[in-house]
């Protein structure tokens, strides 16, 4: 895993993707926002979390509107792909925009909730679930835009080196630098989190203690985000003045015009809320039937997987236990979250050159569970100390599981982008997102007597253990074709097939 070589696809995704250097000055623009205001926010959150029931009281009505935000998250990102693919991409890119100004607006909300007096559950609470709604409902859309904004691609092939096809039937296309890519804004996004935690205890003094300065901030850098997209990574760049025309609407409506690929474009009919209603559960129905086909039987058990992971999430937060079961002080939880974001940073970035290295996409993720789950485990016991002393190496454990877990899902997401056309992708994401919410919800109730019958240090052992249990299912149901399962490109091979 030579360092060179990665900085090398770094390069190459810069150099022959324009539109890739406008998303992600968007993106670091966006991250240093959420730097300014990332110790506040932690601290906030971990000061209102004493406990898994009053952490719940707050989750669950949040992941009630993560799921209706996923209920119409797939076909909010696909709605204008009946139509065509060029229409499709600035459907995608006024939603991007339009969503975080939305997000921009409920900042607002919040700075005037910490104005109105000290932070508690209830004042945060319509903050987090409009919030919530706002990520589910668009977080398809941005992923989808992003691999939209990708150029160079080439056709993939299957272990044996035949064409692949997509849903449509027509060759299946693997954008080249999608990995890169996505590593470098998981990157960007770690490294700002992570000069947020360094920098936190000056930032807050600065704002005398004050949460509601660092949260304008905040809003201050979506604008910039919203700029720069605005600017630079609009589909059709280089028509003059079709920006602000595309913001509000589409230049080129016409319902008889020809797609680019030389089909006819179909017009969207008007919805009642009812037909609104049935095409919104007819395209989880569309996802769900996607993933459901033999071809894409390993894609299927990698998304059980990162479920698991997911779920596993959910039952527990490391700065919970930090703050509340080791009693750690705040500098000790800052100190520890600085150390799961060095190690995360290290991770994301170091994920193209481990699918080239290691090989199968299968493989890596099978293996990092398997030693997550154990790291789990060990977590949980050294957590059952519930002393200061036990605040470190808690810390240092629980530092691979953050790795892990972030390296997995971005391979994880990989294939989930490159398993289909552009005009079905939104539709994959949000069905495995409305599989999730609904497990995390299931998690969350069921965390809270769990934990307070077992305790949260036994509780955390026991779901690393789980994990492993689970993971070792999945193994023998995907059996070879799974363990061998990566991206292929034709005349060149992300990850190889193992001889």
């Amino acid at each position: 895993m030579a360092v060179p070589t990665l900085a090398a696809q770094y390069v190459d995704a810069f150099r022959e993707e324009p539109k890739v250097r406008g998303f992600a000055a968007a993106s670091l623009v966006d991250d240093i926002g959420v730097a300014v205001s990332t110790w506040a926010t932690t601290l906030l959150m971990t000061s209102l979390f004493t406990s898994q029931r009053a952490r719940a009281s707050l989750m669950l009505p949040t992941l009630v509107c993560f799921l209706v935000g996923t209920v119409v998250s797939g076909p909010l990102a696909d709605w204008a792909g009946r139509r065509s693919l060029a229409r499709l991409a600035r459907w995608r890119w006024r939603l991007v925009i339009w969503a975080r100004l939305a997000e921009t607006a409920m900042l607002g909300v919040l700075i005037v909730e910490m104005m109105a007096g000290p932070p508690t559950i209830a004042r945060v609470l319509p903050f987090a679930m409009l919030t919530a709604f706002t990520k589910t409902a668009f977080r398809p859309t941005r992923n989808a835009f992003s691999v939209d904004l990708l150029v160079q691609e080439s056709a993939q092939i299957d272990a044996s080196g035949h064409p692949l096809v997509d849903e449509r039937g027509k060759p299946l296309e693997y954008k080249t630098h999608l990995l890169a890519f996505a590593s470098l804004i998981g990157t960007l996004s770690a490294a700002a989190t992570l000069v947020g935690l360094l920098l936190g205890g000056q930032v807050l003094a600065l704002a005398s203690g004050n949460y509601w300065p660092l949260f304008a901030v905040q809003g201050l850098m979506h604008l910039g985000f919203v700029a720069i997209v605005f600017a630079f990574c609009h589909p059709g760049r280089g028509v003059r003045g079709a920006h602000l025309r595309d913001l509000v609407y589409d230049v080129d409506d016409d319902p008889g015009a020809t797609a680019p690929d030389g089909a006819p474009s179909v017009a969207l009919p008007r919805l009642s809320v009812t037909a609104s209603v049935a095409y919104f559960g007819r395209s989880l129905w569309e996802g769900a039937r996607f993933l459901a086909q033999r071809q894409q039987r390993s894609l299927l058990i990698l998304l059980a997987g990162a479920a698991l992971v997911e779920f596993v999430s959910e039952s527990y937060d490391g700065k919970m236990i930090v703050k509340h079961v080791l009693h750690g002080s705040n500098e000790a939880l800052r100190h520890a979250e600085i150390a799961w974001s060095i190690v995360g940073i290290a991770g994301v970035a170091a994920v193209p050159a481990l699918a080239r290295a290691v090989g199968s996409i299968g493989r890596i993720f099978l293996l990092t569970m398997l030693v997550d789950g154990v790291v789990m485990a060990v977590a949980g016991r050294i957590a059952a100390a519930e002393a200061t002393a036990a605040v470190l190496p808690f810390t240092i454990v629980l530092a691979g599981d953050h790795t892990l877990t972030l390296a997995s899902g971005a391979l994880t997401e990989l294939a989930q982008n490159s398993a289909s056309s552009a005009a079905m992708r939104g539709r994959i994401a949000a069905t495995y997102a409305f599989v999730v919410i609904l497990g995390d919800m299931a998690v969350e109730a069921l965390a809270t007597p769990v934990s307070e019958k077992l305790g949260i240090p036994s509780m955390l052992a026991c779901v690393g253990v789980f994990q492993v249990v689970v993971v070792v299912a999945l193994a023998a149901w995907g059996g070879r074709r799974l363990w061998s399962f990566g991206l292929r490109e034709a005349g060149a091979e992300l990850a190889p097939h193992p001889p």
